[in-house]
């Protein structure tokens, strides 16, 4: 990676993190049991680039993503990836 398009990627970053979440629509899993606080829940930023993942639980813990990273991610769970997927 290049240094322009290493601060490119920070600067995406850093403004996911400082961007206001204050009545994003969070999305969680079909798959995760409901009410029971076993929760990943994620929303999509595009006017900063990017995603923004949190716990359920500990909403005030997030992780931003770039576009590119969070589709990485979801290919590589669609594709059963070892160390993605409990079992595989």
């Amino acid at each position: 990676m290049t240094e322009e398009a290493r601060r490119a990627k920070l600067q995406t970053l850093e403004g996911l993190l400082a961007h206001d979440l204050t009545g994003a629509e969070w999305t969680k899993s079909t798959f995760s049991g409901g009410g029971s606080g076993d929760c990943l829940e994620v929303t999509h930023v595009p006017e900063k680039g990017g995603w923004v993942l949190r716990h359920s639980v500990l909403t005030h813990i997030v992780m931003p993503l770039t576009e590119a990273e969070y589709r990485a991610y979801c290919d590589g769970v669609k594709a059963n990836q070892t160390g993605l997927v409990p079992g595989a």
